[in-house]
């Protein structure tokens, strides 16, 4: 183990969890989903049903699969997710013309219009969360949390 990034590590003696940057992925991701949560129950949707929409609406046609992959959810999560919306006529799905073993999803019209609505509420939640940080502090966090992910990708 290196010895600098042993402040950071829970096997150390001196830890501190507020040292831990894990600690506060989570803990930031939690407070977001909250608010998120909330400024959308008006609308009856969650966050789970948001991340699909959202992923929808920046790559339509998308399969379950690679929704699954874009949400970081298991498939038979993500497959549970598309067929609500579906009853709630949020999305349509259909079979892939080339290989049916693969079903598309597609936003209905009303999901489109849902997924502008939920921009536009969550829009404040994210402005909320990012006050206070300037546009370069704004990009070094996140060209930071890329590097961490592609570490751990290996």
């Amino acid at each position: 183990m290196s010895k600098k990034y042993s402040k950071f590590l829970p096997s150390t003696d001196d830890f501190n969890l507020e040292h831990f940057p894990f600690y506060w992925i989570t803990q930031v991701h939690a407070q977001y989903v909250q608010k998120v949560d909330h400024v959308l129950k008006k609308y009856g949707v969650d966050n789970s049903r948001r991340r699909i929409l959202v992923a929808l609406a920046s790559k339509p046609n998308a399969s379950v699969s690679e929704l699954s992959e874009m949400i970081v959810s298991k498939m038979s999560t993500t497959t549970k997710i598309v067929y609500r919306l579906k009853e709630e006529h949020l999305v349509e799905t259909y079979s892939c013309p080339h290989d049916g073993r693969i079903t598309r999803v597609v936003l209905t019209e009303t999901g489109l219009e849902m997924t502008h609505k939920i921009n536009d509420l969550t829009a404040a939640v994210l402005e909320q969360s990012l006050e206070g940080l300037t546009p370069l502090q704004i990009d070094r966090l996140i060209d930071g949390l890329k590097h961490i992910f592609h570490n751990l990708s290996h």
